[in-house]
């Protein structure tokens, strides 16, 4: 059973500084959001599986002249989200009825930390969905927590399993890049880099 929403509604004012706190443990999101902006400064910008809009609000604030649109599954979508409402959209929808909706229309696809929280036997279904947003030529940047058996692993494990309340598995490296070249193709790749705090964070750049 999930702690994390009964903690929320307790926390009030204070419980969009405590989850910034609670998630900086695990990730530096301005880390990965310069990291974004170094690899694929993109005009639009499509996130799957963007939460309460954390990695938009960083996003947007150093893109002024991009658009974002985040979907999510959860009725929470978008729900911290604090900047430029005007060029933000957020949708409580699903990648495949997104997907047959805006074909081709992203220059980049953003997947922040949640694979994980997928089950395996969906991940090649998602990311091929999600594959047919990209203009030809466009961008996923993937990052998610790779697999290790240390500490901080653990510890994430968790927090993923107890607090948040999923089913939680998660891929090694060279698994996440099988997943990304069984639907991209070889040599989509571009580049690969970690992301602070943790060496479990994994991001990768890919071509469609």
């Amino acid at each position: 059973m999930a702690i994390g929403p009964t903690v929320r509604k307790l926390l009030g004012p204070f419980e969009r500084p405590i989850s910034e706190l609670y998630r900086s443990i695990f990730v530096d999101l301005t880390a990965f959001s310069d990291q974004i902006l170094q690899w694929a400064p993109a005009s639009s910008i499509l996130e799957l599986g963007c939460g309460e809009g954390a990695v938009a609000e960083r996003l947007l604030n150093a893109l002024p002249h991009s658009q974002y649109t985040g979907i999510d599954i959860t009725p929470r979508v978008g729900r911290l989200f604090a900047g430029d409402s005007t060029r933000a959209i957020f949708k409580q929808q699903s990648i495949k009825d997104f997907a047959r909706e805006n074909l081709e229309s992203f220059d980049l696809l953003i997947i922040c930390d949640v694979m994980h929280h997928i089950p395996w036997n969906l991940h090649k279904e998602i990311l091929t969905d999600a594959k047919k947003v990209l203009k030809p030529g466009g961008y996923l940047i993937l990052k998610d927590w790779k697999r290790s058996t240390t500490l901080i692993h653990f510890l994430c494990y968790f927090a993923d399993r107890y607090i948040t309340g999923d089913n939680v598995q998660y891929k090694s490296e060279n698994e996440l890049r099988e997943l990304i070249e069984e639907v991209f193709g070889p040599d989509r790749i571009r580049s690969t880099a970690k992301i602070q705090p943790w060496e479990n964070n994994i991001a990768f750049l890919v071509q469609a």
